[in-house]
């Protein structure tokens, strides 16, 4: 057993790639989640090498949002003991995939290969799903992602992670092959955004892009400034098309989709029921409108403060703000640059969208875990134990 963790991060490596790439073919999630309980156990026997990671806040925040929703299952309505060992094995897995990332970038090669591999991944999945939305157009006109992300919005935010990492492959690499790769990979991604229809997908991942590459090219001094004039143009981009009418007509031809409705009803029941600690995970969140049941809040920071109240919502937002202050305190980095632009696509995409912080691997695993993951990792440089080596000999 010690000569297995001695060198630990390629096995734990190849387990981080199996579990993210499942997501972009198993329809299951519990089958995409076999690879992330065999990485989490793998993980807990490298327990003694945390040590670094005990004195970094954006880890120990980690582990307070991921434990703190898994308590809420106690004051859920109704209470069920089975779900709620689902929401702790939930939060350990998570946790255990921040570690692993975080450890991982100890080693050189790791964001190279993660980075290339998130891309390969993606980029494939994106083809596949391209050729199929023309083979077979869908009779809502929006193309849907393979596996988990049977869902256009789900597949157009994950797409735009891989896209982001396809940019930073192309632009990074010194081999005009896989450049050349990476490029035929971005255009396939960039594709799969533009037909899923998603108009969240639209405004976030050209944002996170722009973010990445101002990033990796602008001034550090500068950053600040070229990140503002990012989001400027960007919402000018919306304004000016919800300022026409054709325009407008084309990018809300649903209407705002109940939002409004939905949003309203959440924080009447949080005020209602649950303002300080929330309703709780396991309660329904299900919304009727005008008849129709619509699931879940459809906003992140919403469905966190419905289920953990104003104390989940906080450790959320501060959370937020620490890893984004690790990023930007280590943008020389490479990985870091990386993990802001895939937060500049989830965080204001969560304005519209999402409702499980704490879950089995998917689409917040990407958009959130992974980048929070680097900032730990980051962060933790020069008291975590070098990951390559088990035992101090």
């Amino acid at each position: 057993m010690p000569d297995l963790l001695e060198y630990r991060v390629p096995i734990s490596a190849t387990l981080l790639v199996l579990s993210l790439a499942s997501m972009f073919v198993l329809t299951s999630q519990s089958g995409s989640s076999l690879p992330t309980y065999f990485l989490a156990a793998y993980t807990v026997l490298g327990f003694r090498r945390w040590s670094g990671l005990w004195l970094n806040w954006v880890f120990l925040l980690s582990v307070a949002v991921s434990v703190y929703i898994a308590m809420t299952s106690f004051w859920s309505t109704p209470f069920d003991a089975r779900n709620a060992l689902s929401q702790f094995s939930r939060a350990l897995l998570g946790v255990c995939f921040v570690v692993a990332v975080a450890e991982g970038f100890r080693v050189d090669w790791f964001r190279v290969r993660m980075t290339a591999a998130l891309a390969l991944c993606g980029g494939a999945a994106a083809a596949a799903a391209v050729l199929l939305f023309v083979a077979v157009p869908p009779e809502d006109g929006r193309l849907n992602g393979l596996g988990q992300l049977d869902a256009h919005i789900r597949a157009a935010l994950c797409f735009g992670v891989s896209l982001v990492c396809a940019i930073a492959w192309m632009t990074e690499t010194r081999s005009a092959t896989w450049r050349a790769v990476a490029g035929v990979l971005a255009v396939f991604l960039a594709v799969a955004v533009a037909l899923s229809n998603s108009r969240n997908a639209w405004v976030t991942v050209p944002f996170g892009c722009l973010v990445f590459l101002i990033s990796r090219y602008a001034p550090e001094r500068g950053l600040p400034a070229a990140c503002g004039a990012a989001f400027a143009l960007v919402a000018a981009a919306v304004a000016l098309a919800l300022w026409f009418e054709p325009s407008r007509d084309a990018l809300l031809s649903r209407g705002d989709s109940y939002r409004p409705d939905i949003w309203a009803d959440i924080l009447r029941r949080v005020m209602d029921h649950g303002p300080w600690f929330g309703n709780g995970v396991l309660t329904d969140d299900n919304v009727t409108v005008a008849s129709l049941v619509l699931p879940h809040p459809h906003n992140m920071y919403l469905a966190v403060l419905f289920q953990g109240g104003v104390a989940g919502l906080a450790l959320f937002l501060l959370l937020v703000a620490l890893a984004l202050r690790t990023l930007l305190a280590h943008l020389a980095e490479p990985e870091a640059k990386l993990a802001l632009g895939i937060l500049a696509i989830g965080l204001p995409a969560w304005l519209l969208d999402g409702y499980e912080l704490v879950d089995k691997i998917g689409w917040t695993w990407m958009l959130f875990w992974f980048p929070v993951a680097v900032a730990v990792g980051l962060g933790s440089r020069r008291g975590l134990e070098d990951a390559r080596r088990f035992s101090g000999g």
